[in-house]
């Protein structure tokens, strides 16, 4: 085998292992977003499970409960507290 032979099947190696990582992203994009979906909704209704005065206390009115969980699930740093502000 010469080493033009060599560098072309490398290549080829290459290119399937870049196409094969593209398949596995676009098979786990949807169960990623799933899953980002259900951790929003499990946030949301444990907050709403909370009573106005325990989330007074914790700095959150009912009405930033959505748009805080999706912000807490999408960074998950962030304090919350300084979300609903």
């Amino acid at each position: 085998m010469s080493i033009q032979h060599l560098v072309f099947a490398d290549t080829l190696g290459a290119q399937a292992l870049a196409a094969g990582r593209t398949v596995a992203r676009i098979v786990a994009a949807p169960f990623a977003a799933m899953a980002r979906i259900a951790r929003i909704n499990r946030t949301v209704r444990q907050l709403e499970g909370l009573d106005d005065r325990t989330l007074a206390d914790i700095g959150l009115r009912r009405t930033h409960i959505v748009s805080t969980s999706i912000q807490v699930v999408d960074w998950p740093h962030v304090d919350p507290r300084r979300l609903a502000r």
